[in-house]
């Protein structure tokens, strides 16, 4: 299940890593990954990942299904499924915006790192439409989890 999260993707003082990656002429392509290398050394701490997407008023959708490949610094790879609700049932954009909206999405929460280095994350639309119109960025986060 993935819950959402009200906070900006720009980093706060818990924010250890912020990437976001522009989507070419804003039509996220079905064979278009989204790649971010996050290094990591802490492995006591405990951290939430976030995905957010920013789109604009074009997105036709309320949701957008994400395919989601994380692999650790030793190759080890988990694949996931994260569907993002991205509009209300009366077609009115959830999250923070205008004409340009971000929704913040939690994808992994209160999790460890368990070996030092750089994993990757691998971020790939899962919709039907083979250039997805709307779509400006992607980002992803990790930030500290405090208790």
């Amino acid at each position: 299940m993935v819950f959402i999260v009200c906070t900006f993707t720009s980093c706060n003082d818990y924010c250890v890593y912020n990437q976001c990656n522009d989507i070419d002429n804003y039509a996220w392509h079905k064979d278009s990954m989204q790649v971010f290398s996050p290094i990591m050394n802490d492995t006591a701490g405990h951290y939430n990942v976030l995905i957010t997407v920013r789109h604009d008023i074009e997105y036709p959708y309320q949701n957008l299904w994400l395919f989601v490949k994380s692999t650790s610094p030793d190759g080890i790879a988990v694949r996931d499924t994260v569907e993002c609700y991205l509009a209300d049932n009366r077609g009115k954009f959830l999250g923070n915006g205008v004409s340009v909206y971000e929704m913040p999405v939690l994808y992994m929460r209160k999790i460890k790192f368990p070996n030092q280095g750089t994993y990757k994350f691998e971020i790939q639309q899962g919709m039907r439409d083979t250039a997805l119109a709307g779509v400006r960025n992607v980002c992803l986060s990790i930030e500290k989890y405090f208790d």
